[in-house]
């Protein structure tokens, strides 16, 4: 087992899961000995523990149904994956959102006629 696969293993324990959240609600919670200069192992087991605080927050609401499950985020390869399509989707979504938004800006003037193509937002830009 690699040091990465060993953090990772770490960061998503129940404990240092739940250090990490007091350490977010009570500042006084610390998490290593030193405060400031952290190593390069240090700062990806925070990289880590904070991306794993979230997979389970989003499991918790159930964000993304049925494809976030514990066994998704407990092997390294299916949550690479996971987090891989989720940052594809989300960028997504917010392209479909932006193009309803310049959608809108046309309807709003009034002078368009008929259905309006995404080709037609993009020469907004």
């Amino acid at each position: 087992m690699n040091l990465d696969s060993q953090i990772r293993k770490l960061a998503r324990s129940v404990y240092w899961q739940n250090l990490y959240r007091s350490s977010k609600d009570a500042y006084g919670i610390g998490l290593f000995k030193n405060t400031a200069n952290f190593s390069s192992v240090q700062v990806n087991f925070l990289y880590w523990l904070q991306i794993y605080d979230m997979l389970y927050t989003e499991l918790q609401k159930q964000e993304w149904g049925s494809i976030l499950t514990e066994r998704v985020i407990n092997n390294d390869i299916r949550c690479d994956a996971f987090l891989y399509w989720r940052t594809k989707s989300i960028k997504k979504q917010i392209r479909n959102q932006k193009i309803e938004e310049q959608k809108q800006k046309i309807r709003s003037k009034g002078n368009h006629k008929g259905p309006i193509t995404p080709f037609e937002v993009d020469l907004i830009r």
